[in-house]
């Protein structure tokens, strides 16, 4: 069974707690078999969420304390990547699925299935979009989607192994606008209180809305959501196509 939730582009509202709690659920269930694939679009209040691995650093408590005092409180994630920031402007792609039996899906596999419907939605769009890293983006990678050299979306996926092939959640953050200079200089300030040397820029990055003609803007996201939707529905099936 592939299960969404809402109207075929609808954005769930959770609280960030609430929604890494049922990623954490979904994948359960597929590892058990009770579900072939999941998609769900949401959001979430303004939070910073990092891998589980940046805890074990000296400053991160001071870093999450500076950040919770200025109204970004902190949450772990199990997936890969680096810090990210959540909230408005900001809308998520969950897609999870069961892999083969056979070992054969590869990360890349699973990437495409995860960054196909964003890039499909974004031509569709008139806009064109690759995969790429950007220099200057928070939690870059390979598997960012980027439009004009600049980063549009970033990506993470986890693995669990099962008895029956393995049971993979994957993840997309997807600008709706692009990142304000406060936002910006928050993951930079958290950064520097985990003593992490790196510096994140705005221009590394870009909305939907500064992509799009600005009496669109809401219609625009709407389609664009509408398709990313019907498009990761269709890529989660077990078999690609």
């Amino acid at each position: 069974m592939i299960a969404t939730t809402g109207a075929p582009g609808a954005v769930r509202e959770l609280a960030i707690a609430d929604a890494l709690a049922w990623e954490a659920t979904c994948l359960t269930g597929i590892a058990a078999g009770h579900r072939a694939a999941i998609t769900q679009l949401w959001s979430c209040e303004p939070a910073l969420v990092a891998p589980a691995g940046l805890a074990r650093l000296p400053g991160f408590a001071r870093a999450c304390a500076q950040a919770t005092d200025a109204g970004w409180p902190v949450h772990l994630r199990a997936t890969g990547g680096d810090l990210v920031p959540q909230g408005p402007g900001i809308v998520n792609l969950t897609l999870m699925f069961r892999g083969p039996p056979d070992a054969s899906s590869t990360l890349e596999d699973a990437y495409k299935r995860l960054t196909a419907p964003i890039c499909d939605a974004l031509s569709n769009a008139g806009i064109s979009s690759c995969n790429g890293s950007v220099s200057g983006a928070f939690c870059d990678g390979r598997y960012n989607i980027t439009v004009m050299g600049r980063k549009f979306a970033g990506t993470a996926q986890r693995w669990r192994p099962t008895a029956g092939g393995m049971a993979v959640q994957t993840h997309a953050m997807m600008l709706m606008r692009t990142p304000e200079d406060k936002t910006i200089d928050t993951l930079n300030r958290f950064y520097h209180d985990c003593g992490i040397k790196r510096i994140i820029h705005a221009s590394a990055h870009v909305g939907l809305q500064d992509l799009i003609q600005p009496d669109e803007d809401k219609a625009a996201q709407h389609r664009f959501l509408r398709m990313v939707a019907h498009r990761a529905h269709l890529w989660s099936t077990p078999q690609m196509s």
